[in-house]
C-alpha cells in the first residue's frame, strides 16, 4: 500500500502483507510505533483502500465494497479505537453512542433492552447508573468499554482492538484485557489485538504476527515466537519489553 501527501514522494506503508484470521481466535500484531500496525487496522476496515492486494472476507473479496455492501461488512467487522477519550462525542450520553448504531442498521428488538443488554456485557452495572451519563463523567477504563459496547452492539464476528489499553492506567487493562478474553468465549468473536506491549500480548493472544516497517518478518504462536524468536527485530522488541516483577 502507498500513501502519498501534496506531491511529495509516495512512501510504501505496508509491504506484501498476508494476515489469516481463524474463528474464535485472538490473533496479535506487534510492532512499535511506525510498523504499520494500525494502518493495516485501517485497511482491514475498509477505511483505507490498498493500493494493491485485497481483503477478504469468509471468502468474499470485499476490498471495493461501497454503499450498503460496505455498511453490511463494518457490522460484522468493527474497531475500537486507542482513545478512549476521543472514541465518544462528549455532547450524547452513554446510552446515545450505543443506540446509535443499532439505528443506523435497523435494529428490529428492543433497542433500550439491548442497550442494558451491552452495557451488563462489559460491566458497567447497573446500567441504569451508566445510560443518562456523559463521557466526562466516567472514567477512562469505563469509557473504553462503553465503547467496546457500543462495537458489539450489531453482534460482529471480527472485533479489531488498535492499542486498547495503552491509554489507561496498568491497574485498568488487566481488566479490560479480561473482558476481551471473555467476549471471545461468550461470544464465539474473533479478535485481532493491536499493540506494541509483549506483556500484554502475551497474556491473551493465541498467534501473532511481528510488523517491522511495513513487513511482517515474523509470525506464528505466541508462546513459540516469544520464547524463540528467529528475527533480530522481535529479539530487540523482547529485551526492550519491560519486566512487570522487576523492582525499580
Amino acid at each position: 500500500m502507498k500513501t502519498g501527501l501534496m506531491g511529495t514522494q509516495d512512501i510504501t506503508a505496508l509491504n506484501n502483507v498476508n494476515i489469516t484470521l481463524y474463528q474464535k481466535e485472538i490473533l496479535g500484531l506487534v510492532g512499535a510505533s511506525g510498523s504499520g500496525k494500525s494502518t493495516l487496522a485501517r485497511v482491514l476496515v475498509l477505511l483505507y483502500r490498498p493500493s494493491t492486494g485485497k481483503v477478504v472476507f469468509e471468502g468474499r473479496d470485499v476490498t471495493n465494497y461501497r454503499g450498503m455492501k460496505l455498511r453490511e461488512y463494518r457490522s460484522d467487522v468493527q474497531m475500537v479505537f486507542q482513545d478512549p477519550y476521543a472514541s465518544l462525542d462528549p455532547y450524547h450520553t452513554i446510552s446515545w453512542h450505543i443506540r446509535r448504531p443499532l439505528r443506523i442498521h435497523h435494529y428490529r428488538g428492543n433497542i433500550d433492552e439491548r442497550i442494558d443488554e451491552l452495557l451488563e456485557m462489559v460491566k458497567l452495572d447497573p446500567p441504569s447508573y451508566f445510560r443518562d451519563k456523559f463521557p466526562h463523567q466516567i472514567s477512562g477504563g469505563q469509557r473504553q468499554r462503553v465503547y467496546l459496547a457500543r462495537a458489539l452492539a450489531l453482534e460482529p464476528k471480527v472485533l479489531i482492538a488498535d492499542e486498547p489499553v495503552s491509554m489507561l492506567d496498568v491497574s485498568l487493562r488487566i481488566d479490560i484485557l479480561e473482558l476481551l478474553s471473555r467476549i471471545r468465549e461468550d461470544l464465539g468473536i474473533s479478535i485481532i489485538y493491536i499493540t506494541h506491549d509483549l506483556n500484554t500480548v502475551s497474556m491473551i493472544t493465541d498467534r501473532i504476527y511481528v510488523l517491522h516497517n511495513g513487513e511482517i518478518v515474523e509470525e506464528g504462536q505466541t508462546d513459540d515466537v516469544l520464547s524463540n524468536p528467529r528475527d533480530d527485530y522481535t529479539r530487540s522488541l523482547i529485551e526492550a519489553a519491560p519486566d512487570p516483577y522487576k523492582r525499580i
